[in-house]
C-alpha cells in the first residue's frame, strides 16, 4: 500500500466519503492523516466528519480559519505532512480541483503516490468504459499525475442494492484493463456486504456518510 494516496474522481463519484472510509479502516493499523483539498465544493467535504475521524486517531487537515468558507484555501500543515512517515490521505475536490495538484506534484512523485479514482458507474459521465477512460484523461490532464488505480464505488444512495454494486464492478474492471491498473476497492453500504463477500473482493464497509440517512 503507497504511503500517500491521492483521491481523486468526478462530481458525485463519492470520493469524499470513500476517503474518509479509507483513513478510518486504514487507522486499525497505521497512523493517517487525511488532507482535505476540496476547494470547490463547499458541502460535503472531508472536514465535515472531522470529529469522528479524529476519535479514531486520524489527523484531519483543512484551514481551519476558512473551514466553512467557499474559498480556495489550503492548509500549510499539507506540506509538512507530505514528509511525515505516515499514511496521508489528499481527498481532491472533483474535476477542476486537481488543478490544485499542481503545487504538490514533485513531494508527491518523490513518495511516488497512488493517484486513485473513484468510480460511480451511476454518474452520467462515468457510466461506461469509455466514460470513465475520459474522466481519468481530464483529471490526469489537470493534476500532471497518472491514474494509478480505481475504486468501485457504484451506487444510489439508499436505493443501492448488491446486484448494482457487482454491475458497476464489472464496468469498472473493464476500464482498469484498458487503462491497465487495478482494481484496489470495492465500496458497499453494511447492510450490502454479506450479500457481497462471497463474490468480490477488497470490500471497503462505508460505515460513515455525509448522508446519514443512507447508512442501512
Amino acid at each position: 500500500m503507497e504511503e500517500a494516496i491521492v483521491v481523486v474522481g468526478d462530481y458525485g463519484s463519492g470520493k469524499t466519503e470513500f476517503s474518509i472510509n479509507l483513513a478510518l479502516h486504514l487507522s486499525q493499523n497505521h497512523q493517517v492523516i487525511l488532507a482535505d483539498l476540496d476547494i470547490v465544493n463547499p458541502y460535503f467535504r472531508s472536514r465535515e466528519a472531522v470529529k469522528t475521524l479524529e476519535a479514531q486517531g486520524v489527523e484531519v487537515i483543512f484551514s481551519r480559519e476558512w473551514g466553512q468558507a467557499d474559498l480556495p484555501a489550503l492548509s500549510p500543515r499539507t506540506d509538512s505532512a507530505l514528509r511525515e512517515d505516515k499514511v496521508l490521505i489528499l481527498d481532491v475536490g472533483g474535476d477542476d480541483g486537481s488543478i490544485v495538484l499542481g503545487r504538490y506534484r514533485k513531494q508527491l512523485s518523490q513518495r511516488q503516490a497512488g493517484i486513485w479514482q473513484v468510480v460511480n458507474c451511476m454518474r452520467p459521465f462515468t457510466a461506461d468504459v469509455e466514460g470513465i477512460m475520459d474522466t481519468a484523461s481530464r483529471l490526469e490532464h489537470k493534476s500532471g499525475l497518472a491514474v494509478s488505480a480505481l475504486v468501485n464505488n457504484t451506487n444510489l444512495g439508499r436505493e443501492t442494492t448488491a446486484e448494482l454494486v457487482l454491475e458497476g464492478a464489472k464496468i469498472v474492471d473493464a476500464a482498469a484493463a484498458r487503462l491497465d491498473v487495478p482494481v484496489l476497492w470495492h465500496c458497499a453500504r453494511p447492510a450490502l456486504l454479506d450479500q457481497l463477500d462471497a463474490r468480490l473482493d477488497n470490500l471497503l464497509p462505508m460505515e460513515v456518510s455525509l448522508f446519514p440517512a443512507d447508512i442501512t
